[in-house]
């Protein structure tokens, strides 16, 4: 959306200064980049999956059509079954995502049963139920990153994700969590400038700040102007903490150029599960191959390592770019295709607001 189209914003609500300490998560870091160095000589492992463990959501975003207002928990021994089939076929990382994850009543056993498999797991929230029991209880499970959604200073029909009612979730993870926190502020969902002010106030904090770009109904990320472009550096700057494994580069490209050069290895070393137990290319991608998890195999990773995506080059899903930026030097000898829809059968909840 261009600047032009906001009001200026107001100033970022205040937060008492407290730090998060950085401390408490570096042996977990140096766990995890064993774990990525170990799966990056192996091409049959993947090294990210998101799961989903509940559509329902307790907001109603007017960009998000990744949620409904109805749908039950998918069963804790269901979820822990898909836990070990992604453990069976060697999964680095495992994001517990939704939905809002909080509304799962079984999601600390969860992320045990993520860590207790010998993977690394994280978790989505939008942070409205984050209590200090909750991140304690977070903490003990062995979660290692937690990525909370805040996109605008307050509330509007666009985005419920705001700081202003999320402080004192902030200052709770600041001064209990012992996981990474990062911040992520969709760029596009409010005025260039809240967004910025958001940036500014969770750095300050101690966390990571960085912003996805938004995404049409295709998938392709919308157009930036100039003025919110200089405000996108300027927040891109301030995410400066985390590994050139995760890091967001690629958008620059899309920026700069309308397109990035890359080979898409989603499906392979990157695929989301749904609700369903499907394994899917990426959420913009929900329902094609939709094949179920506990039938995925090795076969199925090695056909999606080695198949160009022909969406890839105006792609703007970060966690497929970082799931893929071990392989780049890889060939994909075969053509380049999508999975078909899966028919018949349900693929992906109707948004229901």
């Amino acid at each position: 959306m261009p600047a032009a189209a906001f009001a200026p914003a107001p100033a970022a609500p205040a937060i008492a200064p407290v730090r998060h300490q950085r401390r408490h998560q570096l042996r977990a870091d140096f766990r995890v980049l064993r774990g990525l160095a170990r799966a990056a000589l192996d091409t049959d492992r993947p090294l990210m999956a998101h799961v989903v463990v509940t559509r329902r959501c307790n907001l109603a975003c007017g960009y998000c059509t990744e949620y409904d207002a109805v749908s039950p928990p998918v069963p804790l021994d269901e979820m822990k079954a898909r836990i070990d089939r992604l453990a069976e076929l060697g999964t680095v990382f495992v994001t517990l995502t939704g939905g809002e994850t909080l509304l799962h009543p079984d999601i600390v056993a969860i992320v045990r049963h993520v860590r207790d498999r010998g993977m690394t797991p994280a978790l989505n929230t939008n942070g409205y139920l984050l209590t200090a029991a909750r991140i304690d209880a977070l903490n003990d499970a062995g979660l290692y990153a937690l990525q909370l959604s805040l996109d605008n200073l307050t509330p509007s029909a666009i985005s419920k994700k705001s700081l202003k009612p999320l402080r004192g979730k902030l200052r709770l993870l600041a001064e209990r969590a012992r996981f990474r926190v990062r911040v992520n502020t969709v760029f596009g969902a409010a005025p260039p400038d809240e967004a910025l002010a958001v940036a500014r106030a969770v750095h300050a904090l101690g966390f990571d700040a960085k912003c996805s770009l938004a995404r049409d109904p295709s998938g392709r990320p919308l157009p930036v102007d100039a003025a919110a472009r200089a405000i996108y550096d300027e927040i891109r700057a301030l995410d400066r903490h985390g590994t050139s494994v995760f890091s967001e580069d690629f958008q620059t490209d899309l920026l700069d150029r309308g397109q990035v050069t890359w080979k898409c290895r989603a499906g392979a070393r990157f695929f989301t599960v749904c609700e369903d137990g499907l394994v899917h290319l990426c959420t913009p991608k929900m329902g094609l191959g939709a094949k179920p998890l506990a039938d995925y195999g090795v076969d199925d990773i090695r056909a999606a390592f080695d198949t160009p995506k022909p969406c890839a080059a105006t792609c703007p899903v970060a966690y497929a770019h970082q799931g893929s930026r071990l392989d780049g030097w890889r060939d994909q000898p075969l053509a380049p295709a999508l999975p078909a829809p899966r028919v018949p059968g349900r693929v992906h909840l109707t948004v229901v607001r």
